[in-house]
């Protein structure tokens, strides 16, 4: 892990003594943000609490790619000290958070998963929107090569270990966010969601994974994939943590006056077993609790189907995006992910064409659906988090990409499972553009798979 700076805790006199007798890098964002707001914790100290977890039992998750220290306390210290005179950039200003490393951050290099670095010019949109509020960047994380892969097993940097699973995959390509955040090295990070990169990990690690529709965060500064399904997305430990993190409220919602589909075309599916046991018992809990769950059908939709088409434009667009890179510095990239990008450009324009067709007539009949219910819940994956060693299935995205295809917002929510077990994720969609219905509607899915 390069650090760019020591991570040890330099001296320095605070404002005022924190109150505060837990280990401030065990909160979530929402917590983080009252103790601040009433003064319990300050800023200075959540980081440095932050900072000695990331450079101490962090170290062995491989987490993070890019750490300082010294920009983090800056920006915690300067945070303290608009608190001091009462005039806080946002209720989460000075609330550390990190990002995924295909973001670009002023001082920090990004690599986009590859075995070179690059220093921005400018910071990514997202990043100017966070530093607007106060929201202190503490690292860059770990993630797929590329963006383009589910197990965040990089060839440059090392694989990122699940802290839920020990020697499992946290998922992908945002698994070093998922990592970060599911360990409580930071209270929330970012990731990015191309077919299901922030909700998968999410679900392997046991954490709430949320994808906005389309366009609702700016991706410029973000290495691109796939610019149609790009979007940037918030992992954090709880609903209200996103709902914060996004800057939405959450509205109440009565889980008996909504309707709640299951879509047949997935049940066709090579599901886990347990994970289907568990995904059956959720939906028992949701309908005792007053749910109305409507099983549909999508007509000529298949999710294996679209997933390959899915793929296919990624890597097309991927070597797009790549190819001066891999003329200038062909060592940065691992004979895999050159295999794929090679395939992008041996691939038929015509085919190419169809291609993109397919998955926007999968994204209208998806937004069709939702026009009948208020959303669609199913299982995140097909699968739970499995060892680095097993053969990677290919289903990981069959239940994330048709949100990206369709533009809709969608959340992983972690269901509750014994502590020994390996954790499961409940995907809920809703229509484009829904995102603060979907935030009501997850918060109160929460309450019912938390007790």
């Amino acid at each position: 892990m390069h650090t760019g700076t020591n991570l040890s805790v330099a001296p320095w006199e605070p404002l005022s003594v924190p109150t505060f007798d837990r280990n401030p890098a065990d909160l979530g964002i929402s917590e983080c943000a009252r103790l601040l707001a009433c003064g319990e914790l300050n800023s200075r100290a959540l980081v440095d609490a932050c900072l000695q977890r990331i450079g101490g039992e962090g170290k062995m998750l491989n987490a993070f790619i890019h750490v300082d220290g010294d920009m983090a306390r800056a920006e915690a210290d300067l945070s303290d000290l608009r608190r001091a005179e009462c005039s806080p950039l946002s209720p989460l200003d000075g609330v550390p958070i990190a990002l995924k490393d295909n973001i670009d951050v002023i001082g920090l290099p990004t690599t986009n998963g590859l075995g070179t670095s690059w220093m921005p010019s400018q910071d990514a949109g997202v990043v100017t929107l966070l530093r607007e509020r106060g929201i202190v960047l503490i690292g860059k994380t770990n993630m797929h090569e590329g963006a383009l892969g589910a197990t965040t097993d990089n060839p440059h940097h090392g694989r990122t270990e699940n802290p839920a699973v020990p020697g499992h995959t946290p998922g992908g390509s945002s698994g070093g966010s998922g990592a970060a955040v599911a360990a409580r090295l930071c209270p929330g990070a970012l990731g990015t969601d191309t077919m299901g990169s922030v909700r998968v990990p999410a679900a392997y690690c046991g954490i709430v994974g949320f994808k906005p529709s389309r366009g609702y965060w700016p991706i410029s500064g973000v290495a691109p994939l796939v610019t149609e399904l790009d979007t940037v997305g918030p992992m954090t430990r709880t609903v209200e943590d996103t709902a914060m993190l996004i800057d939405l409220p959450i509205e109440r919602i009565d889980l008996e006056e909504i309707v709640l589909a299951t879509l047949e075309n997935f049940d066709g599916a090579d599901v886990e077993p347990n994970a289907w046991n568990i995904y059956q018992e959720a939906l028992a809990r949701l309908r005792f609790a007053g749910a109305t769950i409507r099983p549909m059908k999508l007509s000529d939709f298949d999710p294996s189907a679209a997933r390959r088409v899915g793929f296919m434009v990624s890597e097309v667009e991927a070597m797009v995006a790549h190819e001066s890179m891999m003329e200038a510095c062909s060592d940065a990239f691992s004979p895999e992910f050159r295999s794929m990008l090679d395939f992008g450009a041996r691939l038929p324009a015509a085919r190419y064409v169809k291609a993109k067709r397919s998955l926007a007539r999968v994204g209208r009949v998806f937004s069709e659906i939702l026009d009948e219910a208020d959303a669609i819940i199913s299982l995140t994956g097909p699968q739970m988090a499995f060892p680095f060693d097993d053969e990677v299935p290919v289903t990981q995205a069959d239940f994330t990409a048709p949100a990206n295809f369709a533009g809709c917002p969608s959340v992983s929510l972690p269901i509750l499972v014994a502590e020994s077990a390996r954790p499961v994720g409940l995907q809920v969609m809703a229509g484009i553009g829904r995102d603060a219905d979907l935030v009501g509607i997850a918060a109160a899915i929460e309450k019912i798979l938390d007790t």
